[in-house]
This record gives C-alpha cells, structure tokens and sequence, in this order.
C-alpha cells in the first residue's frame, strides 16, 4: 500500500474502539475486511482532526 495513503487511512482492530466512535462520536468507518490471516474483522477510517481528538478521548 502507498505511504501517502497509509498516513491517511486508520486502522481499527479493537471492536470496543469502533463502538465508542460510532455510538458515542458518530464516526463511521469507511469500510470494513477481514484480516487474511486471523480472518478478525477490522475498520479503516479516513484520518481527521474529529477522530484524533475521539481516539485522544477514548479511554
């Protein structure tokens, strides 16, 4: 994957944390895969300042 858009892109592997963005900081993921390997889903989320101050929030 390009550099460019991997400092862009959030990945969210932690069910709990994509929980509290979405019914507590109304952040919707872009899209969500299962991890080829251990076939665990995940969440990948564009990078934006209302998400850093929600992941700087979360507890």
């Amino acid at each position: 994957m390009n550099n460019n858009l991997k400092e862009k892109l959030f990945f969210c592997y932690n069910k709990k944390l994509k929980q509290y963005l979405y019914f507590e900081c109304g952040i919707d993921s872009e899209f969500s895969a299962l991890h080829p390997k251990t076939m665990n889903e995940f969440w990948v989320y564009v990078k934006t300042e209302e998400l850093d101050k929600a992941l700087t929030n979360y507890k």
